[in-house]
């Protein structure tokens, strides 16, 4: 009884959010920030995300959205392949898997999905068939189907085989550039974000901390300061040059011992 009523009730939940996305939309926002936004004059940053998610249909979110196609979008701006991940493998079907020279470290993950991703460290411990299954999964979800998720409606579903950025066994921190304009304004950095403490802490473009207001809960915030990464500044100019003639997009950057490497960009 119980499990059919939490069915009924996602059910219902689907449904409103396709009837009525921007109506559900801004009932998530005010009982998530205890606030009515202006829509019409947005002032704080969640505001003017919101008003962004709300009616900003910008073609380029759909290009960023698809991880293979903003690759090459930063390819064709940074002029080659020195700050990205290599790249192993792309496959359309999930039995292409079987047959796929791949090194004994990597990572797998669907380029039209958000948060899906599968660490390999020893591809001999891997069965094939269980990436496969895995690669089945994801080749067959429409993510997108959610309105507020249109960027991510017709993008070609497939899997890449990227390599499995790591320095001295320990995956890096991630350096979230927010860019208004081409110009980078704030870093949140992420530490232990895949493992089970993560912290985050906000900087200005001097790495001096900003207070912010941090959710979920499980989220830790860190006060004392740290010093920036030796190639900070390297990491500021990749991030103008990916965010150009945007007037706002998050350039995700990671610093591998000192290697600048792209991870994706949200806008």
């Amino acid at each position: 009884m119980a499990t059919r009523l939490r069915e009924n009730r996602e059910g219902l939940r689907i449904l409103l959010w396709r009837a009525f996305p921007r109506a559900m939309l801004l009932t998530r926002y005010i009982h998530r920030f205890r606030q009515v936004p202006n829509l019409w004059r947005p002032r704080g940053f969640t505001e003017h995300l919101l008003v962004r998610m709300l009616f900003d249909r910008d073609p380029r979110l759909a290009l960023f959205a698809d991880k293979l196609t903003a690759r090459a979008y930063a390819k064709a701006r940074l002029g080659g392949e020195e700050h990205l991940p290599t790249l192993y493998a792309v496959v359309d079907a999930a039995d292409e898997i079987r047959n796929l020279a791949l090194p004994d470290r990597f990572v797998m993950k669907p380029n039209h999905m958000s948060g899906a991703y599968r660490i390999v460290r020893d591809a001999t411990s891997v069965q094939r068939a269980e990436l496969e299954a895995l690669a089945a999964s994801w080749l067959h979800r429409s993510y997108g189907v959610a309105p507020y998720e249109w960027a991510y409606r017709g993008i070609r579903p497939r899997v890449l085989f990227e390599e499995l950025l790591e320095h001295n066994g320990v995956l890096p921190i991630d350096y979230n550039i927010h860019c208004f304009d081409g110009e980078p304004r704030f870093v949140r950095v992420w530490r232990g974000k895949f493992g089970p403490e993560i912290t985050v802490i906000t900087y200005d473009t001097d790495f001096r901390q900003i207070p912010t207001w941090l959710v979920p809960s499980s989220l830790r915030r860190v006060r004392e300061e740290s010093d920036p990464p030796p190639n900070f500044d390297r990491m500021l100019e990749i991030a103008r040059k990916l965010s150009e003639g945007s007037d706002y997009v998050r350039v995700d950057l990671y610093n591998v011992g000192g290697r600048v490497v792209f991870g994706e960009l949200t806008n």
